[in-house]
């Protein structure tokens, strides 16, 4: 009996540990499938091998102080060999872009450290150990040291800069020494005063008292530093001693520099009538426990000084501009992330509520001319900087950051005292960074011009396809299916779903809309699976019965084609709102720098933050996105549907500081990018929201993209860049009307003409009063019957003055007047808006107020 006891509890404790094992296995082996995000990243692994630097012979009078070293048929570029600038010529108008400004020695305003950023071409921002940050300029610690070597590259040169002091300092002595060692090799060869002061800066170590310590706090003064270098020189003790020393008790390795130092390289090449510059992040090297948080590249270049007239491009919203030395000296400069704030940072307040920048492009006119950036390589971890003359300096500048790690903010809570650590992910961004310089002359030097440049250029790319004809504008309609509710049952609280609009209603919708004309209706259809807007893991498919049957939403589908619209089921993939069993946030969801799990609030503008009571959410890993995308088009297809709209991948780049698998933002662009692709080739037309430009070549419609700039403080006027890409290529609107702030409807019909843009509106068919005390309570204007005339009245207004010109390009913007605008096409179509509350004369042509015109010689 007492054996069959004991073989029971060994069974048991058996059964024990296998179960434990599978579990841990189990929970190991948790989440899906993830892609190699290193296949992703395009990195320089090898520079191109470079030659000495011969001058070219040059026909024109040259620049003082430069050398021609790279030449073709539209632009010269010209190098300075003992300042390291560059310059530009552009031979059609023979104009003259520096990378630093030829006068900045005379400049009245700019400060010491200023001045070194005026010489300068790159500036490091890095942290030490414990977080401090410090900014290092090319000019003070690499150019004034003649610490940097040029070469000849193809079309261009190569300038590798070691910014920083290289010297050995304090390491050139023993951080450790034995006292056996210490009394052999060094204090028995000096004389006693000489040994005394040594032996003074070194003490027993507290866990071994047979081993001294350097007294850095003593060594590292310059005067005690030379005395004691001096002494172990005397004492004859080599290299090969302090390297003896430091592998036996630990230490810096012999002829490494404990002081922060970087080595860089910038290259700069001619393409055409193009200045490329790039950095090579992959060959970048830092020293010791120093490392890089960002870099920022050609601050100065092609600025402007308090004489010149004209203005900066910025890519804020719509986009913006800055008129030169426009005198707000006390406005905080302009600073902007490329494709916006990066949703992976668990900071619980935010600063501000603007637009985003969508484009990697800047700009600047400066009399006659004006030059063009684009950011082709490093957009996706970039900002964009620009500021006036008469703060800092007396230039106008613009010009682009890369962070090139993560940056989190880590509070360690002792008793009442709280102490902030400033935390920078270990792993370095290692892509290539790199930029493009254009230029424009006589009337294409302007915002107009530019975005002719850029379009252009993407359609050369074939990043944009021509819409093929004109016909009716298309009518967007975002329509509210089912969200989740609050309920309770007997004081039991319980989570329901409702619906807003179920398929027959939204079918009742469209079949209305098309009686008035609107037969080109693209229905974006959200919260229709999953239970609710806010749905379950993209894995699992099932309609949700609360709107009806599979087949009833096949039959909206089919309904809305044959009217010559298209249904575009919603589908968010970076943001998951439910942790069940297709997701396990442990190891599906991205990480922030603090190595925590990524769970974020909706941002609730009330209170200016993150609001938990509005429920929570997890950002999906990029390194995750590829399976996810994969499992749901590989059910989605079985619906036979054409259109599909994608919530996110359109707008939303996020990263991963997994300790084990870290993605930066460009490298999640490029998965982003890869996954839009995917689902292109599988669906017939497809809906984005956002509309980052990167997403451009993979959408057929774009809806929520931006209609106005943030407003800052700084810039002058707002500028509608962004349309005069994309118009011609594809269809868009802007945010949902009756959603919107601005609850003028017709300062609302003037903007949409003016921006070439869609009607849009959001509806339910349940009355709005449904949504109290939900997660959707902001959305209290989607009643249909409350907005359905104003819209139909708006759709024929815009079609009317729109409908011939959608497969045309937007050529050129002019403001006549504060509040009057002119938008002409490609067809010689002209369009007046005047939003005063005045009529207005325009070229002999009368604008009522609050109205426009529309005239022009068509081709």
């Amino acid at each position: 009996m007492k054996n069959r006891k004991m073989l029971v509890a060994v069974l048991a404790c058996t059964a024990a540990i296998c179960i434990a094992a599978c579990s841990a296995i189990w929970f190991a082996s948790r989440g899906v499938k993830a892609v190699e995000a290193a296949t992703y990243m395009k990195m320089t692994t090898e520079l191109e091998t470079g030659s000495t630097i011969k001058a070219l012979p040059d026909s024109s009078q040259g620049l003082p102080g430069m050398k021609l070293v790279a030449d073709n048929s539209e632009i010269s570029l010209y190098f300075n060999a003992e300042t390291t600038e560059v310059a530009v010529r552009d031979k059609q108008q023979g104009q003259v872009w520096y990378s630093n400004p030829p006068n900045r020695s005379e400049d009245t305003v700019a400060s010491g450290f200023e001045k070194e950023i005026l010489s300068s071409q790159l500036t490091v921002l890095f942290r030490d150990a414990i977080g401090t940050l410090d900014t290092f300029t090319n000019f003070s610690q690499s150019i004034g040291n003649k610490q940097f070597t040029a070469e000849s590259i193809e079309n261009g040169i190569r300038i590798t800069y070691t910014i920083g002091d290289t010297s050995i300092g304090v390491d050139a002595l023993p951080k450790y020494i034995s006292k056996a060692r210490m009394e052999e090799k060094v204090l028995s060869k000096l004389d006693k005063t000489t040994a005394k002061y040594v032996g003074l800066r070194y003490y027993p170590k507290e866990d071994n008292p047979e081993i001294l310590e350097r007294l850095d706090a003593q060594v590292s003064k310059q005067l005690v530093l030379s005395k004691m270098t001096a002494a172990f020189a005397k004492a004859g003790y080599t290299e090969e001693d302090l390297a003896f020393d430091n592998e036996e008790n630990g230490g810096a390795s012999a002829g490494e520099s404990s002081k922060p130092n970087f080595v860089i390289p910038l290259e700069y090449r001619i393409d055409g009538g193009s200045l490329v510059a790039s950095v090579p992040v992959n060959q970048v090297k830092e020293s010791g426990e120093y490392q890089i948080r960002s870099i920022e590249l050609l601050n100065f270049f092609g600025a402007a000084d308090k004489e010149n007239e004209g203005y900066m491009f910025v890519p804020d919203g719509t986009g913006s501009l800055i008129h030169l030395n426009n005198g707000k000296v006390k406005e905080e400069q302009y600073v902007q992330k490329v494709y916006g704030f990066d949703p992976n940072d668990n900071s619980f307040r935010r600063g501000q509520v603007s637009e985003s920048a969508r484009m990697p492009v800047f700009g600047m006119k400066a009399g006659s001319s004006a030059w063009f950036a684009v950011i082709e390589e490093g957009d996706a971890v970039a900002s964009i900087s620009a500021d006036i003359s008469g703060k800092k300096n007396s230039y106008n500048y613009i010009h682009s950051t890369y962070a090139l790690r993560g940056e989190d903010e880590l509070e360690l809570y002792t008793g009442s005292t709280i102490q902030e650590i400033q935390l920078l992910n270990e792993e370095i961004y290692k892509g290539d960074i790199q930029i493009r310089y254009s230029f424009l002359s006589g009337d294409k030097a302007s915002y107009s011009g530019m975005a002719e440049l850029y379009r252009d250029r993407l359609v050369e790319e074939d990043k944009l396809q021509p819409i093929k004809e004109d016909q009716k504008l298309p009518f967007y309609l975002d329509i509210l299916g089912t969200v989740d509710k609050r309920k309770s049952f007997l004081g039991v609280p319980y989570s329901s779903v409702i619906s807003m609009t179920s398929f027959e209603q939204a079918s009742q919708m469209a079949e209305q809309l098309k009686s008035d004309g609107i037969d080109r209706l693209m229905m974006r259809y959200t919260g229709w699976f999953g239970n609710g807007v806010n749905h379950q893991t993209p894995v699992k498919l099932m309609v949700d019965r609360e709107l009806g049957s599979k087949s009833d939403f096949i039959d909206l589908s089919k309904q809305l084609e044959q009217s010559g619209g298209m249904l575009f089921p919603d589908v968010a993939f970076q943001q998951i709102y439910h942790d069940d069993g297709g997701f396990a946030p442990s190891s599906d969801a991205s990480r922030f720098v603090t190595r925590e799990e990524a769970e974020l609030y909706p941002y609730n503008r009330a209170l200016s933050r993150m609001d938990r009571m509005l429920g929570s959410y997890y950002l999906l890993s990029p390194a995750k996105l590829p399976y996810y995308v994969d499992t749901f088009m590989n059910k989605y297809e079985s619906l036979g549907m054409q259109g599909l709209a994608l919530r996110d991948l359109g707008s939303l780049l996020s990263s991963d500081y997994r300790s084990s698998r870290v993605i930066q933002r460009e490298t999640a662009k490029k998965i982003v990018e890869d996954q839009l692709r995917n689902v292109e080739e599988r669906i017939d037309q497809t809906m984005l929201s956002g509309g980052n430009a990167y997403a451009w070549p993979f959408a057929d419609h774009l809806i929520n993209v931006p209609t106005a700039s943030s407003g800052f403080v700084i810039t002058d006027e707002e500028v509608p860049f962004y349309q005069m890409v994309i118009h011609g290529y594809l269809d868009y609107s802007g945010g949902a009307v009756n959603l919107d702030d601005e609850q003028d409807l017709q300062r609302q019909l003037l903007r949409s003409i003016e921006l070439g843009s869609a009607p849009h509106f959001a509806w339910s068919y349940e009355s709005s009063s449904k949504l109290k005390f939900t997660h959707f309570d902001t959305m209290f204007s989607t009643y249909y019957k409350d907005w359905y005339e104003q819209a139909v009245s708006m759709y024929q207004k815009v079609n009317d003055v729109l409908s011939g010109v959608e497969a045309e390009r937007m050529v050129n913007h002019i403001r006549h007047q504060e509040g009057v605008v002119e938008v002409q096409y490609s067809n010689g179509k002209s369009i007046i808006i005047n939003y005063t509350d005045k009529k207005v004369i325009v070229n002999g042509n009368t604008i009522e107020a609050q109205n426009y015109w529309v005239g022009g010689e068509r081709s």
